[in-house]
Parts: C-alpha cells; structure tokens; sequence
C-alpha cells in the first residue's frame, strides 16, 4: 500500500483558503485555539494552520534551501506530529518555536537517516502491518476490529481514512471531496486520535 505524506508546493502552502464565517478565529487567544485543538475542533486548527503556515514555511525554505520537495515533505509531517503531541504542548506565547523545533528535529531525521523518512499514522501501520488472510485468527479479528471501529467515525473522518488506505494523498482527497488540504489533513489525524481510543484494547 503506498504511504504518502501530503505534497505541497511554497504556493499551495502560502494560499489554502480559509472561509470568511470563520476567519473571527485568527483573532483569538492561542491559548484558546490550542485547547479547542485538543478537543478536536478543526475550525480551530485550520485558524492555527492559516496563523503560521507562512512562517513555518519560511522557516523551513531557509533551512533547506534549494529542495522544496523536502520543505514540503518536512512541512506537513511537521503539522501532523504538531497534532499528535498537541496534548504535551505546554503554550507559553507562541506556538511557532514548538512548530520549528519539532521542524528541526524532523530535518535532523532525515538526514541522520541519510534517506527520506516519513511520519506514517497509526491507522496506516495497523492496517499494512496485519491484513493478511494468510496470517493467524488473532490478526484477522484485529484486522475485523479495525474496520468497525472506522465505521464509527464520522462520515467525514471516515471518507478520509478509507482514502488514505487505499493509499490516495492528502491533495487527491482535498480535491475529491472539495475541501482544503489542511482540512484534510486535520480531519485525518482526529480521526486517528479516536481510533486510539476505540482500538485501546489492542494497542
């Protein structure tokens, strides 16, 4: 199953549109936005995204100047780690140095590796690690839980799921259902969080 981590270009990064009735967020506390973040709300992720995309990218073009395809890669892993440890943050005034470092750490990865590493979620590793109608009743029953609880998600955090293992990139699922990439992006990784919590059991 192909694993891609969503592919951005510096325009795509600079330009995602952000919808007027929900723009009064970017005004907000951050403090504010972190805490809905963590409860999962994506309107408030999205006013987080659009807050400092500009800078993070920036940060990262300086850093790798000259291979935009990793700045792109290291961008958006970098959001998706963001969200994943979000619970650890502990905010002082801005988030943006939390961004950079976590930024940073995933260029020293990359290099130490001295290959392309990507941030595969969860679901991905369970779903590539255990399906196999060859293997053993245990992993069939897990790969059987798996699928129910995706069926409990939400219709929109389980159109996306499903699109992800069937190995379509973040940008083909943004185009497909009409919606912005970082939206994408966010409504996968809650997803992710509340397949943690159903599959608990078997983690």
């Amino acid at each position: 199953m192909q694993k891609e981590i969503l592919k951005d270009n510096s325009d795509a990064a600079i330009n995602l549109p952000l919808d007027v009735g929900k723009s009064a967020l970017l005004d907000s506390d951050e403090g504010i936005l972190i805490k809905l973040c963590r409860n999962g709300d994506e309107e408030a992720f999205t006013a987080l995204y659009e807050k400092y995309r500009s800078r993070l990218y920036s940060f990262l073009t300086y850093k790798l100047s000259g291979n935009n395809s990793l700045v792109d890669d290291i961008f958006q892993q970098t959001w998706l780690k963001a969200l994943n440890n979000l619970h650890r943050y502990k905010h002082k005034n801005s988030i943006l140095p939390w961004l950079q470092t976590i930024a940073g750490n995933l260029i020293i990865d990359h290099f130490r590796a001295g290959a392309r590493r990507e941030t595969v979620p969860i679901i991905e590793n369970l779903h590539a690690d255990t399906y196999d109608p060859q293997e053993t009743k245990e992993q069939e029953q897990l790969d059987k839980a798996l699928y129910e609880a995706i069926a409990k998600l939400s219709e929109e955090q389980r159109e996306v799921v499903l699109m992800r293992i069937e190995g379509i990139s973040f940008k083909e699922i943004a185009k497909a259902k009409n919606i912005s990439l970082n939206t994408a992006l966010g409504r996968h990784q809650y997803a992710i969080r509340n397949l943690r919590k159903l599959m608990d059991v078997y983690l």
